[in-house]
């Protein structure tokens, strides 16, 4: 007889413990995303956001070219993303579970037009943070992920983050359709996980 009783653990791990004859096998599932919600201050969402569009400005910030992915964006990293993926490790050690190393931060400038296409993150990036660091949105425009057969939803909202193991689901935004003076930014924090 199998009993399969289901307990939570500190991260949020769901384990399934299954008993064979005399012996128990463990199979451990881990959650594969969280909706964090608000994780900065709108101050701080602010001045991230101005770094982001002076960097854009000073050239730092440039057009994604790679249109198997991406189209009509503008991306690159700042000390600001750097500093807050540093400060956030830990946090994000201790809701998934694992040790966890920082691969590094992206920030991306959203516009009418934009696109991001169906995909699973590269090698070296496990856990993403995605945090709307400003929007002129007159509208949601959703981040999708699927799980199994379920489609996921996330906002796209101000200083709203989710975090989600971007190796294991499959992502994508609709094409944004907006006036051209609306835009979204958005940071993009990456962390590998510790064998």
């Amino acid at each position: 007889m199998c009993e399969c009783p289901i307990g939570r653990g500190p991260a949020e791990m769901q384990a399934f413990f299954v008993g064979i004859h005399n012996d128990v096998t463990t199979i451990i599932v881990m959650k594969q995303y969280y909706e964090l919600g608000e994780i900065f201050s709108l101050d701080e969402c602010h001045k991230l956001a101005e770094e982001v569009l002076s960097y854009r400005t000073a050239g730092a910030i440039t057009e994604e070219t790679d249109t198997r992915f991406y189209r009509n964006s503008f991306g690159g990293n700042t000390p600001g993303s750097w500093e807050v993926l540093r400060r956030l490790t830990p946090q994000i050690e201790e809701i998934t579970g694992v040790k966890l190393k920082e691969a590094n931060p992206y920030c991306r400038i959203y516009n009418n037009g934009s696109t991001l296409h169906n995909h699973v993150d590269r090698e070296g990036l496990d856990w993403t943070i995605s945090v709307c660091l400003f929007t002129s949105l007159k509208h949601d425009w959703p981040l999708y992920a699927i799980e199994g057969e379920e489609i996921l939803s996330f906002p796209t909202k101000l200083n709203q983050a989710c975090l989600m193991n971007g190796r294991k689901l499959e992502h994508w935004r609709a094409p944004l359709q907006c006036s051209p003076d609306e835009f979204v930014i958005q940071m993009f924090l990456h962390w590998t996980e510790v064998p």
